[in-house]
Parts: structure tokens; sequence; C-alpha cells
């Protein structure tokens, strides 16, 4: 950026704001103390001025979305008529990322609207393999909605998988998910809703696997066929043959020029 702007003052005026609008569209994971899990930056969890809450450990804390640096920790309390739902819905989270997704982090929030609960569940997972010339990022964000009559679950999964080597292709996919949860206790209900994700995430994983596979055939079939010789055509060795018998060329009109010179 700096390269192409050449200018730091309007980089330094718009640089936080963009990292900041970055960080809580993709799930930053982010470790705050020691505490083994990670906490994602989230609009769920945004307290304003800078301030984040990580509902596991009950705390609040101020976060420079530049440096990517925690501080002014404090604690903060959550919504008690709510909380038991939220604690039971985290616990069956965590277990469920922990085994499908290795590089995987949640956070579950919880927040009342009159008579009726909402329960939020954010999940993120990426791999970053530059050397490999590949990153990949999934994401997902999920509602329970307990209201007195029934229970509704809505959710939004999203993929995007970047490959440059030698090249750009950038793939994006997304799916909505809508579905009723039967109203139970906080363990089962719990149980049910993170059973609807997995169900969700593993019949989405599917369709990428199907549709990858239709694209690889897609793209094997524009490929230009090879020559009789089954090998591919070094361009450059044929470019440099080209300035080699370019050279010779001139070099011998030019001693073909001199001859006549010298014969006149």
């Amino acid at each position: 950026m700096r390269a192409l702007l050449n200018d730091d003052e309007l980089i330094c005026e718009n640089i936080e704001r963009i990292t900041a609008k970055y960080n809580l569209e993709q799930f930053t994971p982010v470790k705050v103390m020691e505490h083994k899990e990670k906490v994602l930056i989230t609009k769920h969890g945004n307290l304003g001025n800078g301030y984040f809450l990580d509902p596991m450990q009950k705390i609040s804390f101020k976060f420079d979305h530049l440096n990517k640096i925690v501080s002014d920790i404090q604690p903060c309390a959550l919504d008690i008529s709510i909380e038991s739902w939220r604690r039971a819905v985290e616990c069956a989270l965590i277990n469920y990322v922990k085994k499908h997704y290795p590089d995987g982090n949640c956070s579950v929030y919880g927040q009342t609207y009159g008579n009726n609960k909402v329960i939020t569940a954010c999940i993120e997972s990426h791999k970053y393999q530059r050397n490999e010339f590949w990153n990949g990022f999934w994401k997902s964000e999920w509602k329970l909605m307990l209201c007195p009559s029934n229970a509704e679950v809505t959710g939004t999964i999203k993929v995007q998988v970047h490959y440059f080597e030698e090249g750009s292709i950038n793939l994006t996919n997304n799916v909505d998910v809508k579905q009723n949860l039967a109203a139970k206790n906080e363990c089962e209900g719990a149980a049910e809703f993170v059973k609807i994700i997995e169900n969700a995430d593993t019949e989405f994983q599917l369709g990428l696997m199907e549709n990858y596979q239709k694209l690889d055939s897609l793209l094997k079939g524009l490929r230009r066929q090879l020559p009789f010789t089954h090998t591919t055509i070094d361009w450059n060795k044929i470019i440099n043959a080209k300035i080699v018998r370019e050279v010779d060329l001139a070099q011998a009109l030019q001693e073909s020029k001199s001859e006549r010179l010298n014969f006149h």
C-alpha cells in the first residue's frame, strides 16, 4: 500500500479503521492472558471504544487492531437470565470445534430481548501456507433464538480459498441454514443445536468436494492438448533460440556488407 499510494499520512489516517473492519469480519482469534482458549473479535463482543468481551472468561479488554495487542483487562458481568443456556452451548461447541477443526476457535454470546433470548455462536478456522502458495479460511455464525413457544436456528457458513502460485485463483462459497429446534432444557437443547451445526457443516463440505471435482474436470478440459512428443513446450528455449538466430543473421548480413564494400 505504501508503494502504491506514496502517502504515509493518508495510510495512517485510514489503516486502523480498515484493519478493525477486517478483524471484525474475519473473526480474528486473540489470546487473552494465559487462557488456553482464544476469543474471537466479532461485532457481537464489541463493547465500543476499542473494548471487547470475552464471554468465556467473563472479562472485557481493549484491543489494538493494528498491532493485535490486548490491554486493560477488567471483569465483566454477563446477562444472568441467559447465562445457563449460553454456557451449555459454549461447552458443547468447544468440544465440537476441537473434534472437527484442528486450528479452530469459537466464541458464544448471549443476549435477551424482552421475552426472547438469543445465543450467537461464532466459529473460525484458517490455514495460511504462504510457502506453499495457498491460504484457506472457514467461518460460520449461528443464532439460536429461544422464544416462549418455540426455538429456531439460523446460520451462515463461508469458505474462502486463495491459491497464488504462478497466478491467482480465489474461490469463495457460502450457504445459509434455517431450522426449527424442539424446545428442551439447556443441556439437551445445546446438544441439539450443535448437532444441527455439525449436519450443516458436513453437508456443506460434501457439496464443496463434489463441486471441486467437477471444477477440476472442467479446468482439465480447458487445457491445450500436448504435442505429439507428449511434453510441454519450453518457451524460454524457443525465445532464446530465436534471439540467437536473429543475432547470427545480423552478423551474417554485416559480414556480407563488409565483403561487398571490400570488393568494390
